[in-house]
Order: structure tokens, then C-alpha cells, then sequence
């Protein structure tokens, strides 16, 4: 724990003076057992950590860390001591949350980032995920999805390390993981979890240090990844690298499920400066499978790619 404690704090040094990196003083052990006595629960020993040895509120992601004052939203008083009922990354969130009984209100929880409307990222504190952060949405937009990290330090080391490595866009950070790049094309290749292969691919995106040798790997995974919410992931990692990873999509038109080929139709367009370009190769692709393909919205995605240029 000590080496966590003194890498974060080494990293926050680092940051240049335009990320603004304050964070708000370290908590005392009486303030936080006063907070914890009070809702019936003791913190996650890595949040512990942080909040008395580094400190409390401030720098970190979207808009930073809440102060204590704003853990628990109203509606969400008094359930602290009540579990979480999700349990981790037993499968890949798609689509809206239809769990009534979450939507708005998360027991078991504490707000640590608002991130904007009515997103924000939970601390677990009781339940299946403690000490995990999850990414929800208070009106059921998306299903409550944990983030990759195992705990409250390593997320948010992570954070300091895409913004000191320079990650083309930190929106997407709820989404991605820690690592190299050989790191990641093991996590993709060989993870038996699905959310972490995913999160893998995410990462993909917005890498800024990735071989020239990547695109080829990425094809590799997609050819032998079961999960289709995986596949899509990777077409999206793959057209972020560029017009040789574009050309590579079309292997995907050949995907068991529509959404997955729709996706790639899309994908193998290029927006740039001067307005959506397809290059011949691509749209001759796109023109022969629209000759084979029988789903209607497969269709519809292919007439859009070859009229937007």
C-alpha cells in the first residue's frame, strides 16, 4: 500500500500546471469513522488510504472527486449498509437499465464523481463489488457497468497515468484499463472475461503509443471473439487507427449479427475536414455485400455509408 501511496503522489506532482491538479485536504481517521458510524458501514481500506494519506475532494476525473459533504445523495441516505446487488463483471451491459429499483437510487454506494447530466461514477461499499467503482446513470439510460480497476487506487493511478501519457480523449476513461500495448493484446486475446476484453479494446482507441503491427492483432481478436458487444468494441479500436485499420472492416460485413455489420459499414466511412470520405476499395466491399445481405437494417447502414460520400 505504501508504494501505491507514494507512486499517486509522485504522478500528481507531475502533472503540469494547466491540468490544475488540486486536491482538498486528507480527511482525519475521526472524521471518517464519524461518517461511517453514522451510515452503519466502513469504507473500502484503499479509499481509506487515499482520503487520509493523499487527500480529499479535488483533482480527478471529469469534473474530480466529490467532497465527503456530497457522497450520499439524498435519496440515497440511509442505504449505505445495504448492498450493492450487482455482482461484477459477470456479463457485458448493453443497452438501458430496466431494473427498476435501481434507477435513481443505488444502495450501497457513494457518489465519488458526478460526471455530467445524470451520470456519475459509485464507490461500492456494501456488496458483491466492494471496492469497486461503477459507472450508472440515475435515470436508467444504461445499465450500471464497474469499471475495469480493482480498487479505489488503482482507478484512480490510472487516471494520472492516461493524463500524464496523453491519451487522445479521457471521455472514454469509464470504459478502458490500465496496461501497455501488450498488455491490452493479451488481456483481448486471452481474458476469459468478456467485460475485461472489452475494456481492453476500449483502451485501443485512444492509446497514443500503439505498433504499426496492431490493426493485424486486432483482426486476429476479432475473428476469434465469441462476444458481440466485444466485436463491436474492436471495430471501433480498429477504424481509430486509421485509414489501414478502416480497410480492415470489411471482414466484419461477414459478422452473424446485424448490429455487428451494421456498425462496420459505418465504421469504414472517414470524416474528415473536408467532409465523409470512402475510399474505392471500401465502397466496392460495401457495394458487392449489399447484393448478399437480407437484414433490412444492414441495408439501411450501407446506403448510408455510400451516400454520404
Amino acid at each position: 500500500m505504501d508504494n501505491r501511496i507514494t507512486r499517486i503522489r509522485t504522478k500528481l506532482a507531475l502533472l503540469p500546471d494547466t491540468e490544475k491538479a488540486a486536491l482538498g485536504p486528507v480527511l482525519t481517521e475521526a472524521q471518517i469513522s464519524e461518517f461511517e458510524d453514522r451510515h452503519g458501514v466502513r469504507l473500502p481500506e484503499e479509499f481509506r488510504q487515499f482520503l487520509t494519506r493523499i487527500g480529499h475532494g479535488g483533482y480527478g476525473p471529469t469534473y474530480g472527486l466529490l467532497p465527503m459533504e456530497r457522497w450520499v445523495r439524498r435519496a440515497g441516505a440511509g442505504q449505505l449498509a445495504q448492498p450493492f446487488p450487482i455482482v461484477p463483471d459477470l456479463d457485458v451491459p448493453t443497452g438501458p437499465d430496466d431494473r427498476g429499483e435501481l434507477t435513481g437510487s443505488f444502495p450501497g454506494t457513494i457518489t465519488v464523481v458526478y460526471r455530467g447530466c445524470t451520470d456519475y461514477t459509485l464507490l461500492v461499499v456494501t456488496g458483491p463489488g466492494r471496492g469497486r467503482l461503477v459507472e450508472v446513470n440515475a435515470e436508467g439510460f444504461f445499465a450500471p457497468r464497474f469499471h475495469a480497476d480493482s480498487d479505489f487506487l488503482s482507478w484512480y493511478e490510472r487516471w494520472l497515468d492516461f493524463t500524464l501519457t496523453g491519451h487522445r480523449d479521457l471521455n472514454r476513461f469509464a470504459d478502458q484499463m490500465a496496461g501497455g500495448e501488450d498488455q491490452l493484446v493479451a488481456t483481448l486475446l486471452h481474458d476469459e472475461l468478456p467485460t475485461r476484453r472489452r475494456a481492453a479494446a476500449y483502451t485501443f482507441i485512444t492509446h497514443p503509443a500503439l505498433s504499426a503491427h496492431l490493426p493485424g492483432t486486432l483482426l486476429r481478436a476479432l475473428t476469434a471473439e465469441p462476444h458481440p458487444a466485444v466485436r463491436e468494441t474492436i471495430l471501433r479500436a480498429l477504424a481509430a487507427q486509421g485509414e489501414g485499420g478502416r480497410d480492415l472492416l470489411a471482414t466484419a460485413l461477414a459478422d452473424p449479427v446485424p448490429e455487428v455489420r451494421s456498425l462496420a459499414a459505418i465504421l469504414m466511412t472517414t470524416h474528415t475536414p473536408q467532409g465523409w470520405g470512402l475510399p474505392a476499395r471500401r465502397r466496392e466491399a460495401l457495394t458487392r455485400h449489399l447484393a448478399d445481405e437480407t437484414d433490412d437494417s444492414v441495408r439501411d447502414a450501407i446506403h448510408r455509408a455510400l451516400n454520404l460520400t
